[in-house]
């Protein structure tokens, strides 16, 4: 699969969850941003979030990537 969707302002990694490859839809992420002084990783899809301060980025993105491995969830659909 190929991502062709623009990462949003301010996302410094993204990891493709599992049901994003499943379904083939690149919008099934897990976002890694950097702001006031943290670091947060936040699931397009199960809308699970998790933050560090910003000395531990790597941390961040160590639990997107491991969250985004086995996340099958769905967003929930809007009307």
């Amino acid at each position: 699969m190929r991502a062709t969707i623009a990462w949003p302002e301010g996302v410094i990694a993204r990891y493709l969850t599992h049901a994003a490859e499943l379904l083939h839809d690149a919008e099934l992420t897990v976002d890694v941003t950097y702001g006031d002084a943290k670091s947060t990783a936040t699931c397009r899809g199960c809308g699970d979030c998790w933050s560090n301060d910003s000395y531990y980025t790597n941390t961040v993105k160590n639990w997107a990537q491991q969250h985004a491995e086995k996340c099958r969830a769905l967003p929930r659909p809007t009307a």
